[in-house]
């Protein structure tokens, strides 16, 4: 693998057919950028044709698959290849994770040129991204395990935990909307101020409360959870 250089033409293959492809194919496409795409429901004798037209590959496919489509298919090629985990470093590949959740729903410009993205195996974007001009960040190798784990925390393990409040509430006949504005000042706030946003029983110490809270979730998938962050931000919680 060899880093192409910035000042001559480039184009990309986007391999993959998830989110992070989608994504990425539209935001080349906002940007006027020359790419291509394929991904395994298309003729695998074109992936060859493919590659030996780009400059840079991107592979958006899930980590598991990663090393072996390299090695199978990518390896001895002249381009750059990039792929997107959060957690896994190669070698022979650039690093190039992007801090954001990628939904259904596809983002205009202004935001894609907003998302950070996390390198590891290159000094800048415009190294490796051409065209893109996004801020970024470099990371070493052994610290992507657990930049990963924070990001997985702050954004799945949320988003998780909104889910089972807002469906808590929809069984108790309260309208989403009173938990959405809840939950955006809850954002707001911890962006604010993110060491005294916590609000609530834990913050005061009231044992009452959450026993009585523990002993409402009985039987429920978010009562373990609850335990686990008593237990982490209150470890001398008196009650059993």
């Amino acid at each position: 693998m060899t880093a192409t250089s910035t000042t001559a033409p480039f184009s990309y293959l986007i391999i993959g057919s998830g989110r992070v492809a989608r994504h990425l194919g539209h935001y080349l496409h906002l940007e006027n950028l020359n790419f291509e795409s394929w991904d395994r429901s298309q003729d695998p004798h074109a992936l060859a044709r493919k590659v030996a037209k780009a400059t840079h590959v991107l592979l958006a496919i899930s980590d598991s698959a990663l090393e072996g489509f390299y090695r199978q298919r990518l390896a001895g090629h002249e381009v750059t290849v990039i792929h997107f985990s959060g957690a896994l470093h190669f070698d022979d590949m650039i690093s190039a994770h992007p801090l954001m959740t990628f939904g259904p729903e596809l983002y205009d410009l202004e935001f894609y040129r907003k998302i950070h993205f996390i390198l590891t195996g290159a000094s800048s974007l415009q190294e490796i991204l051409p065209g893109l001009k996004n801020p970024f960040s470099i990371l070493p190798a052994e610290k992507k395990s657990l930049y990963h784990a924070y990001c997985v925390a702050g954004g799945n393990f949320v988003s998780l935990l909104m889910g089972e409040m807002l469906k808590g509430l929809s069984d108790l006949n309260i309208p989403p909307q009173a938990g959405a504005t809840y939950l955006e000042k809850v954002f707001t706030n911890t962006m604010n101020n993110p060491q005294g946003a916590l609000t609530g029983p834990l913050v005061r110490k009231d044992a009452t409360t959450v026993q009585k809270n523990l002993h409402a979730l009985e039987g429920k998938p978010l009562k373990p959870i609850y335990e686990a962050f008593v237990k982490t931000y209150w470890p001398e919680y008196p009650g059993k």
